[in-house]
């Protein structure tokens, strides 16, 4: 039985292995197009990549000369960060400080006594007080901790409150303020005095202050002297040479008070000294006789003055210590030295640390040119608030006392940041040590900005060198490169070859990295800082192709060295301001910005390549979609030709078997 076969479908000619054998031949100026079109996407993307390498590699090389540089980030360097520690902004100025942390500022903390586990904290209006800040709370009555809970959620960051069980059986109350300083004192008003009192947070207080009178002095060590006094309600002024005694009778136990006050030590004019010896005296003229036309002058009369020796120049006294407290026995204890100030200044003493007892303040001026004032003189405990103290405190509020350069400053809390400009100081323990603290230049920033330049260099010369060069060694030495970094960096060697754009930027940033640049009256190069092509070569020979790459290199021990002792010239060999108009003009990372700046800013040279590539993808796509047409048309046209052959053909082998059917029946 002979084969069926259906034209189109199947055919024993095989047609259909012959029009795909056509139709590879019609497909080629496809593909060659879609390899194009392939090509120009790849190229493409590597021009998209150099574009975001070179913008990086600006970034790197304008941060290290623009107002944000890092060169004039500071840092602040305690000799002892136990005691205290510091920020620095860019507004600080380099030098060194000496501070010495006399008190820590601390907020009220009170604990209550000890109370049953069942202890109910009764329902009422609850009013506390932190400074001039006020704490309302409405408690319906509950537990200890119910209400300690209340109380912190209401108290937000002014207070807070927390139950301490003390055993199986008792528990205690933590109430404190979040607030630190002599003016932030916690204090109980309404229902929450009535209960402090009863839960053992406070108890009545006998008021403690006396204020010492100013206006009746009484004698020191010697007799007084009111000619060198200026007595007034509320102040006392000592001329120099002159001393007094400010009284407090009876006198008062020291323990727990404090003597405030506020002071002024100013000075005087200093006279000017004599200029040479006395003219000696006056003497009239001589006189004379005329006769017959002749005058005859008598001698002039000649003074013996004896030789001038000039006066001793007075003795000159300067003696700081001019506040003394004096105790029940008459004993005067002095108190820290005074620096000058043209305001007062107020100070807080805490009598215990000097005596047991408090009889009067005396005043000793002993130096040549100086005033004393005091005023506002008195003697209080700083724990009373409202008639009331703690009966346990654990802290009370208290001011930060800090000696800068021997000046006493008083603050309410333990981040200082108007002593030193630009300078925050951070207040962490009380010491009678003197602090050094240092302002620096971040070497370490500036160091990492360096880094950071020289790496993004690297990154963009080594896209560079892959895309203008087929050379498999150029993938190899790079040891930083990912598996699929390396895969896609070999993919794209060679790709730009010819490029004249990247071979004219490889030469251009060759030359800037290796010129040198002014720093002043001399010039820099950065090799002299440990940044170079050969920069870890040290003394070995030998060729090395890698270090042809135009790589550059870091010698970390020789960067920090230059960091540490030439600072200012690290910083002016990336960016310096020439000819002073206070705009930066030269240096390495000026002018690799210059150099980058045309191909990355907007309808630059690599956003014009960009929008060429564009164009090119676009046309090609078109074509590609025209071939296509023109393909599926062909291959339609193919089939029905072959179609119409095969129809043919088999219509002849029908019409050849039905004549040679006939003729076998006629010769039968």
């Amino acid at each position: 039985m002979s084969d069926i076969t259906i034209p189109g479908v199947t055919s024993k000619y095989d047609t259909k292995k012959l029009i795909e054998d056509l139709m590879k031949v019609e497909r080629i100026p496809k593909d060659r197009a879609e390899e194009q079109l392939k090509a120009l996407q790849l190229q493409k993307t590597a021009w998209l990549d150099v574009n975001r390498s070179i913008s990086r590699a600006r970034e790197s090389s304008r941060a290290l000369f623009s107002f944000q540089n890092p060169f004039n980030e500071r840092i602040a360097k305690s000799s002892d960060e136990g005691v205290l520690t510091a920020t620095a902004t860019r507004e600080a100025l380099e030098g060194e400080h000496s501070l010495v942390v006399k008190q820590t500022a601390k907020a009220d903390r009170f604990l209550s006594d000890r109370l049953p586990t069942d202890y109910k904290v009764p329902a009422g209006d609850f009013s506390f007080t932190v400074g001039d800040r006020t704490v309302s709370l409405k408690f319906a009555g509950g537990t200890l901790k119910e209400f300690a809970e209340a109380l912190t959620r209401k108290g937000g960051d002014i207070l807070r409150a927390r139950v301490v069980p003390v055993s199986k059986s008792e528990q205690s109350l933590v109430l404190e303020s979040l607030k630190t300083g002599s003016k932030n004192r916690l204090g109980f008003q309404g229902a929450a005095k009535d209960w402090a009192l009863a839960a053992g947070l406070v108890e009545e207080a006998r008021s403690s202050r006396r204020d010492l009178p100013t206006s009746a002095p009484q004698p020191f060590e010697k007799s007084l002297d009111r000619s060198l006094l200026r007595a007034e309600p509320g102040s006392l002024a000592v001329g120099p040479g002159g001393e007094a005694k400010l009284p407090l009778s009876p006198s008062l136990p020291a323990k727990g008070l404090v003597l405030e006050m506020e002071v002024r030590v100013s000075r005087r004019v200093e006279p000017p000294a004599p200029e040479g010896p006395p003219p000696g005296p006056s003497l009239s003229p001589p006189g004379s006789i005329t006769y017959e036309g002749i005058t005859i002058t008598a001698d002039p009369s000649d003074p013996r003055i004896p030789d001038w020796t000039p006066p001793p120049a007075p003795v000159r006294v300067d003696d700081p210590v001019v506040l003394f407290l004096v105790d029940g026995s008459g004993r005067a204890v002095p108190l820290p030295p005074q620096p000058d100030s043209e305001e007062f200044r107020r100070i807080s003493i805490p009598l215990s640390d000097y005596l047991s007892d408090l009889s009067g303040l005396g005043i000793r001026n002993r130096n040549t040119l100086r005033d004393v004032e005091v005023r506002n003189v008195r003697v209080y405990d700083p724990t009373e608030t409202g008639g009331l103290k703690p009966r346990n405190p654990v802290d009370t509020a208290r001011d930060a006392i800090v000696s800068l350069e021997g000046v006493e400053v008083i603050r309410d809390g333990n981040s200082v940041s108007d002593l030193i400009p630009g300078v925050t100081l951070n207040l962490q323990d009380a010491s009678d040590k003197k602090i050094r603290l240092k302002v620096e230049p971040d070497r370490e920033t500036s160091k990492e900005a360096i880094i950071e330049l020289v790496g993004n260099y690297n990154r963009l010369m080594a896209d560079i060198n892959i895309l203008s060069r087929n050379d498999e060694r150029l993938v190899q030495e790079i040891t930083y490169y990912t598996d699929e970094e390396r895969k896609t960096a070999t993919e794209r060697l060679g790709l730009l070859q010819g490029d004249s754009t990247l071979n004219l930027l490889r030469t251009s940033m060759q030359r800037i990295v290796t010129s040198p640049y002014p720093i002043g009256e001399t010039s820099a190069v950065l090799g002299q800082i440990g940044v170079s092509t050969n920069a870890n070569r040290g003394g070995a020979g030998g060729y090395d192709a890698a270090r042809l790459r135009g790589y550059l290199e870091i010698d970390e021990e020789a960067l920090g060295r230059a960091l540490r002792d030439d600072f200012e010239t690290v910083r002016r060999l990336f960016g310096y301001d020439t000819d002073g108009d206070l705009l930066v003009d030269s240096g390495v990372a000026y002018g690799l910005d210059a150099l980058f700046r045309p191909y990355v800013e907007t309808g630059g040279i690599l956003a014009v390549k960009t929008r060429t590539f564009d164009t090119q993808i676009a046309s090609q796509k078109t074509r590609i979609e025209t071939l296509d047409r023109q393909l599926i048309a062909k291959e339609a046209e193919l089939r029905r030709k072959y179609g119409m052959m095969e129809g043919a053909l088999q219509s002849m082998e029908r019409s050849s078997q039905d004549i040679g059917n006939f003729m076998k029946q006629n010769d039968n």
